[in-house]
């Protein structure tokens, strides 16, 4: 039985955030791979480069007209890392990513805070285009992630 994806738009004192969890039939291993290495991620989010390996810093082109940089902040692989987009003059926004092996699959979990609320609707066409796109080169069909 298909479920509906998980997708929650929160709002916070600071800003809204949204939050994705999918479930892909592929090893957790392989998932992290599609999400951390620049050659696979940009074969589902858009051209990604590494520009700076030793600090983490990085280019996602996701679009015509949608350039991102950041930092990674944070990264514990193969499970968790955490990145900060650049939204000059506003504060970065912020992703948390999580792969959670189970017995036949892998769970995703990416929750992006510090959202401008002008963006919110932006992010989330990108971020629910992406995930198809990921279910597409991961060879498996996506699934919505338990609600919690």
């Amino acid at each position: 039985m298909a479920r509906t994806p998980q997708t929650r738009a929160t709002r916070t004192d600071r800003a809204p955030q949204l939050r994705y969890v999918r479930t892909f039939g592929c090893a957790a291993d392989r998932l992290w791979k599609l999400i951390t290495v620049p050659e696979q991620l940009s074969g589902w989010l858009g051209p990604a480069v590494l520009s700076d390996t030793q600090y983490g810093g990085f280019m996602v082109v996701a679009g015509p007209r949608v350039e991102q940089t950041g930092i990674v902040t944070v990264c514990e692989p193969p499970h968790y890392f955490r990145a900060a987009f650049d939204d000059p003059p506003h504060p970065a926004s912020t992703v948390l990513v999580d792969v959670i092996p189970g017995q036949n699959e892998a769970h995703l979990i990416l929750t992006h805070g510090g959202i401008r609320h002008s963006l919110l609707a932006e992010y989330d066409a990108l971020w629910t285009g992406a995930f198809d796109r990921l279910a597409e080169v991961a060879g498996v069909r996506w699934q919505a992630g338990p609600r919690g």
